[in-house]
């Protein structure tokens, strides 16, 4: 281990690759988009986008460096079998027409191309998500354009255990491997969360679940409902940042 400097740090935070959410408001606070390198979670009801936005991650992640892309590939890990191949096909094909009107280059990716490059994995259980993250080493070492890695969603994996310390044991190990990979290979974590009534002061609120442990090690946030997009990691603390609708 070393210290870094200040000016170092700074560079390396400055430096790092960013993944477009199209969301022109959304990219604009998070100053140009997904990170690498980071956690990211989003949250909402089913319905209101999350999974749709992961799957245009998945996409956009493949966008060439010419067009100020990464270049990259993506692994999609799916716990509740929300993800829609025919959805992707959609997006994917969309994206490639718009690229090829947009830039003009021989090299822009086809749809089919797009698609190759998802690598998709159902985990219908806590164990099998787990033996998916831990086997995300080897695939981001056979290949280091992998850039981002999606879990959708986390937490409908770890609720399936009664027991809330058994829960809460294996949410810190994956937060572990998740760090150890972000940290030796620089690829961003995107999840998906649910939610859940907590009791607050006799009373019962609408959050995010997992807890506040798992709330530490989240980089950021995001909040969908069916009209409006949020960023902040608590309910109470989250701000508006666009209408959907609009």
């Amino acid at each position: 281990m070393e210290f870094l400097t200040a000016k170092q740090y700074l560079r390396k935070h400055c430096s790092s690759q960013r993944i477009k959410t199209d969301i022109g408001p959304l990219d604009k606070f998070l100053r140009g988009g997904i990170r690498t390198g980071k956690v990211y979670e989003i949250v909402g009801k089913p319905g209101t986008g999350g999974t749709q936005l992961c799957m245009k991650l998945c996409l956009n992640v493949q966008i060439l460096k010419d067009a100020r892309g990464l270049a990259g590939k993506a692994l999609y890990l799916d716990t509740r079998m929300a993800f829609n191949p025919d959805a992707l096909r959609n997006l994917a094909e969309d994206l490639a027409k718009s690229l090829d009107r947009r830039w003009q280059m021989e090299s822009t990716p086809s749809a089919s191309d797009l698609l190759r490059n998802v690598h998709y994995l159902e985990c219908r259980n806590a164990a099998q998500l787990v033996a998916g993250i831990l086997n995300c080493h080897k695939y981001l070492e056979d290949d280091p354009n992998i850039k981002l890695i999606v879990v959708d969603s986390i937490s409908f994996a770890i609720r399936m255990l009664d027991n809330v310390f058994e829960r809460t044991e294996l949410l810190m190990e994956l937060h572990d491997y998740m760090r150890n990979l972000q940290t030796n290979h620089d690829v961003a974590f995107v999840l998906t969360n649910d939610l859940g009534y907590r009791r607050h002061r006799r009373r019962f609120r609408l959050d995010a679940v997992l807890g506040q442990k798992h709330a530490h090690f989240i980089h950021k946030r995001i909040w969908f409902t069916e009209t409006e997009c949020f960023v902040g990691k608590t309910q109470k603390a989250k701000r508006l940042i666009c209408k959907l609708s609009e």
